[in-house]
């Protein structure tokens, strides 16, 4: 099954530009804000209501209060955050936050979302800002407005 899985990984990859694809196709390094973006705009981004501080790798509730993210969280925010309302596969999630690929039963992705929608959604069971394709990926739903 292993090896099943990393055939298709690589056939993924290597024909990705074949066949559309839901992840942007340029991969960014771990952490690092779409280069797109004015350098201003890359310090704070807002959805949501939640504001998220990429200078000081801080997020702050509609509140105002501090939330706090593990490490592998706040890449995965900063991930979401450059590209919002994009479907973004497990693979370029694994790969933008840790700079590996996944293995075929690799759920760390998975775990980290959950742990994230814990944190940022009103219910973890019905998610409204962070949404989850069924055979694509998961995606950010809310608006993004950069500050």
């Amino acid at each position: 099954r292993e090896l099943l899985a990393r055939i298709k990984a690589v056939l993924r990859r290597t024909q990705g530009h074949a066949a559309p694809q839901p992840t942007p196709p340029s991969p960014l390094p771990p952490g690092t804000p779409d280069p797109a973006l004015p350098a201003a705009a890359r310090d704070r981004c807002r959805f949501a209501g939640w504001l998220l501080d990429l200078g000081a790798r801080r997020l702050h509730a509609p509140s105002g209060a501090e939330v706090a993210l593990t490490h592998g969280e706040f890449e995965l925010l900063t991930v979401f955050a450059a590209h919002p309302g994009r479907v973004l596969s497990r693979d370029f999630l694994l790969e933008h936050t840790r700079g590996r690929e996944a293995g075929p039963f690799d759920r760390t992705v998975d775990v980290q979302i959950g742990r994230l929608r814990k944190k940022i959604e009103c219910d973890p069971q019905d998610p409204q800002i962070l949404k989850s394709v069924r055979g694509a990926g998961y995606v950010l739903v809310a608006p993004v407005s950069k500050e």
